[in-house]
């Protein structure tokens, strides 16, 4: 993973219409954008089309990024663009019931295993162990979720301890 002050510089560079600093920040952040769009979305088709539109949305609005935490930045683009997909779905679906859900879920998760496990999961506790496991801090998650860094360590702890109690073991982590 890519440090902060790198993808604040490449930012930083996007700025000044560099291209080539765009196609650096996507090379470094792609797999972390579209893993995080697949989460809210399920969709690989959906996901792809977020992680583009992230890169996109970083292209055109590089001039109001603050200077912080770059990846959270990121991450919040991505977040905001899945949401509103998903509330653009959910009119759509609300005017055509015949809309088939695509279940891509099995992309997110590497073995049978972990997708049952995840699948007791709430939503939320999924996006928090899953940014957590891409390297993301608490208070990085907490920053692209909007909520409190005690609630996303709570529902971190949470979510592992349901973990454990599903699979019957302590080595969940």
């Amino acid at each position: 993973m890519v440090n902060n002050d790198k993808l604040k510089e490449l930012i930083f560079r996007i700025r000044d219409n560099d291209r080539h600093a765009l196609s650096e920040l996507y090379s470094e952040m792609k797999t972390s954008v579209y893993s995080l769009a697949l989460v809210y979305t399920k969709s690989d088709f959906d996901a792809e089309d977020i992680m583009q539109n992230t890169f996109l949305k970083i292209w055109s609005a590089a001039s109001s990024f603050s200077g912080k935490n770059a990846k959270s930045w990121i991450m919040m683009i991505t977040r905001n663009l899945a949401l509103d997909m998903l509330r653009s779905s959910k009119r759509r679906a609300d005017l055509d019931e015949n809309i088939p859900s695509e279940d891509c879920f099995a992309k997110i998760t590497a073995s049978e295993t972990v997708k049952n496990l995840f699948t007791h999961l709430k939503e939320e506790e999924r996006e928090i162990v899953l940014l957590y496991s891409y390297g993301f801090t608490h208070a990085e998650i907490a920053e692209i979720a909007g909520r409190p860094r005690a609630t996303i360590i709570w529902k971190y702890n949470n979510a592992l301890k349901k973990l454990r109690k599903i699979s019957g073991g302590d080595n969940v982590d």
